[in-house]
């Protein structure tokens, strides 16, 4: 079969932070499909729209040209609107193709997606054995976690059982990086150090419960660290790779491997640079030590708010002393900081967020990103949210991060997007901090990332709401499940 894998554009507007720091980085969920279906003899060809910076019409014209058996898209809820129209693209140019829809929306939200009549299959869940069995003609319901029409009128859509979680990542193939332009991906502006650079995971699944995470229920497995520093190598030699990110929600989770994976980069002499996510209760002086020695230099902590009853409430109740001890810790060993926070959790009021913006400057990370709570479909945020009638709109495409959807009882939405622009203002504008990071710049490319990000926080505000008061034209009853798919916290 002839398989085309589509990555949507991520759309972001003005005033969004993402908007002038985001970078592209290969779609690993789909290219790890990519890589299933083309060990099982499949030709596959994918279309990664930022990265090839391509319209939708360029999506059609590849429709168009390759008719396909299959057509695959993967979309994150703020991506969905995008993928839509995309499959609605492909449906008139290329009838005969069976277009399916993954990823994190589709998880938690199948019914919606299968209403549109441009999608034939929706894939909850781990993706690579589910679409390779469709490309096989495997029958339909022996498919874990497919979704898709059935012939009863008072049940219409049919959902297979959830398929086991993958235990052993290592028998999974390399992703595809063969088959996407892999010279036109760079992270996030402060995210790296050298490039070239890709993006990577070691895990998959969260130990955390968090309210607003898709990965709260997640199975949690690894891959060995051996797997993992011979794909680096294999990377280095085949494109120079010298900076990684680990995407893992929780990279830190299995400290073992990771020192494992550490005294291996070591012992080989592997040149590299990399960052990671973590959690505060999942470091130590120990590992922090060899993880610099391997050529960590930041760790991202997602920490939330500094008030520890709305930390209790999203179900992350790590104790602030902990906070301030594990991030010390981190600048001891010589590692940046980059430092998570998000306003608009419920609970929250303004006190607690200007709470959180001065617990934000007193410990000083190096880099500080604040967000705006969302609620994405297939969390227990969403479902709560939903079920309260806190949700004002629908509309994924404004659930960006950089815009209140929720209309919480202790704080008005106006008051969120104003304290999420003045977060900004209060943390990066302090002399003490401009003038240390003035100190570090080095290189003309230091120069340049510095202005970009500095650029960025001075016209960051809320991105606004087409629909302030009432729902957006994509209103669906969400299934009250939480995928079994990774996205970061």
């Amino acid at each position: 079969m002839n398989a085309l894998l589509i990555n949507p554009p991520w759309q972001t507007s003005d005033g969004n932070i993402w908007h002038g720091v985001k970078g592209t980085s290969p779609p690993l969920g789909l290219l790890y499909v990519a890589a299933y279906a083309e060990s099982h003899g499949h030709n596959v060809r994918v279309i990664d729209v930022d990265a090839e910076e391509l319209s939708l019409d360029d999506i059609a014209n590849a429709a168009r040209e390759d008719q396909p058996d299959w057509v695959g898209i993967t979309a994150v809820t703020k991506q969905i609107t995008a993928g839509k129209l995309a499959a609605a693209m492909i449906r008139r140019v290329s009838p005969r193709s069976k277009i399916v829809v993954g990823g994190i929306h589709a998880t938690a939200m199948p019914d919606e997606l299968l209403r549109d009549e441009n999608i034939d299959y929706v894939i909850r869940g781990e993706g690579e054995v589910a679409f390779t069995a469709l490309l096989d003609g495997a029958p339909l319901d022996s498919i874990g976690g497919l979704s898709y029409r059935g012939g009863n009128p008072l049940q219409p859509h049919q959902h297979n059982d959830m398929a086991d979680p993958i235990e052993n990542l290592d028998a999974l193939p390399t992703p595809a990086y063969h088959l996407v332009p892999f010279e036109a991906y760079k992270p996030t502006i402060g995210a790296y150090r050298r490039l070239p650079a890709v993006n990577m995971t070691m895990t998959r699944g969260c130990p955390g419960k968090c309210t607003f995470c898709n990965s709260a229920e997640t199975a949690l497995r690894t891959r060995s660290a051996e797997h993992v520093v011979a794909e680096i190598q294999a990377l280095q030699s085949t494109y120079g790779i010298r900076e990684i990110s680990f995407y893992d929600d929780t990279f830190t989770i299995y400290k073992k491997n990771v020192a494992r994976m550490c005294d291996l980069l070591v012992e080989r002499g592997i040149d590299l640079t990399w960052s990671c996510f973590a959690r505060t209760d999942c470091v130590s002086p120990p590992l922090l030590k060899k993880m610099k020695a391997a050529g960590c230099h930041q760790i991202l902590f997602g920490l939330e708010s500094a008030d520890e009853k709305i930390l209790e409430g999203i179900r992350k109740p790590i104790d602030i002393n902990m906070t301030r001890n594990a991030v010390r810790m981190v600048q001891k060993a010589g590692i940046d900081v980059r430092a998570a926070f998000m306003f608009g959790n419920p609970g929250e009021t303004i006190e607690t967020m200007q709470r959180t913006i001065d617990f934000a400057k007193s410990l000083d990370p190096d880099i500080c990103i604040f967000n705006i709570t969302t609620p994405y479909p297939g969390t227990q945020m969403f479902n709560w949210a939903y079920e309260k009638g806190y949700l004002k709109t629908l509309d994924w495409a404004d659930y960006d991060l950089a815009n209140s959807v929720m209309e919480l009882p202790t704080v008005t939405r106006d008051e969120i997007n104003r304290m999420y622009r003045i977060a900004y203002r209060q943390f990066y504008f302090r002399p003490r901090y401009l003038l240390r990071r003035l100190w570090r710049l080095r290189t003309w490319e230091d120069v340049k990332v510095h202005y970009y990000a500095f650029r960025s926080v001075f016209v960051t505000r809320a991105t606004g709401r087409r629909n302030p008061n009432k729902l957006g034209s994509n209103t669906s009853t969400p299934r009250k499940q939480v995928p079994a798919v990774a996205a970061p916290c």
